[in-house]
């Protein structure tokens, strides 16, 4: 029983069609057919068998296609962690980022690592939710960056980091001259609600804010312009460091954060560029706090 034969199985399976099956595996029909025979041989039971819609799975099948996709996957395993272990060498490191995250890191994140590490290259992929988890289940992602919360079953989050939402202004803001505000004090002013936040439009509706904004929290640039006019504010967290030039306010009565993870899977080699990379996001990450306090 070979790998190949297993693999030409799973897409028969898949396709319940022995031509679709060989298309997709660039075989002939012929050669599929024969891979699965030699397979019923050495097993000595039947696998598929046919109906007015098509091929079905018998129930001798059915068992070999579990036990072969646990068989293919540690197989494919095997091969991505000796690769991995391979790309050590080449310093090489694979990123995704999930949608809407990106706005979180701090300014020139990547570039001052490539600056900083000339000998590792970054591929930065960027996916939505599904793909994403996927992708590093499947050893194609080495790191990922998400929000919370995380799949502890297979992963581990390496670095965390959690902000308080709180208000950015223009420094001649009447805000500005204050350490924190309480959420009525909002009534007469224009605020921004980056990704429409729910709860935070809900207290602003609640207490009557003269204007809401929505904008992407991607949309760093006109977010900045529009407070730096000193008649608009924003809510903000995780990133408060992209805008040194606005006025940071503490809000009193809400308590609400955005975190976020860089993972791994946590059945996957970690590499010798991962393990820099790890460390200098904590690093960074330590001092944009430092920037914020002070």
């Amino acid at each position: 029983m070979e790998y190949r034969q297993l693999l030409n199985f799973l897409e028969v399976c898949e396709e319940k069609s022995f031509t679709k099956a060989s298309k997709r595996r660039y075989i002939t029909q012929q050669g599929i057919s024969r891979s699965i025979k030699e397979l019923e041989d050495e097993l000595e039971v039947p696998l598929f068998f046919r109906t007015r819609q098509g091929i079905e799975l018998t129930e001798y099948g059915n068992v070999l296609e579990k036990a072969a996709k646990v068989y293919t996957d540690q197989h494919n395993y095997i091969k991505d962690t000796i690769r991995q272990l391979k790309e050590k060498n080449k310093s090489y490191i694979s990123i995704g980022i999930l949608n809407g995250i990106n706005d979180t890191l701090p300014l020139n994140f990547f570039k001052n690592f490539l600056d900083s590490h000339p000998d590792i290259s970054l591929k930065l992929m960027s996916f939505t939710d599904d793909e994403f988890q996927n992708a590093i289940i499947e050893h194609k992602l080495q790191l990922g960056l998400c929000p919370e919360p995380i799949d502890t079953n297979n992963f581990e989050s390496i670095v965390n980091k959690k902000s308080k939402i709180a208000l950015i202004t223009g420094k001649k803001h009447r805000f500005s001259m204050f350490s924190s505000i309480k959420m009525q004090e909002l009534k007469e002013e224009e605020v921004i609600i980056p990704n429409n936040n729910k709860y935070l439009l809900d207290l602003c509706t609640n207490i009557g804010v003269k204007s809401v904004i929505h904008l992407k929290a991607s949309e760093t640039s006109l977010i900045y312009d529009l407070c730096n006019t000193n008649r608009i504010v924003s809510f903000w967290a995780s990133s408060i460091y992209r805008f040194p030039g606005l006025a940071h306010i503490q809000i009193e009565d809400i308590d609400v954060y955005r975190a976020y993870h860089l993972i791994v899977n946590k059945h996957t080699y970690v590499s010798g560029a991962v393990e820099e990379f790890i460390t200098y996001t904590k690093e960074e990450f330590a001092k944009a706090e430092q920037g914020i306090l002070t």
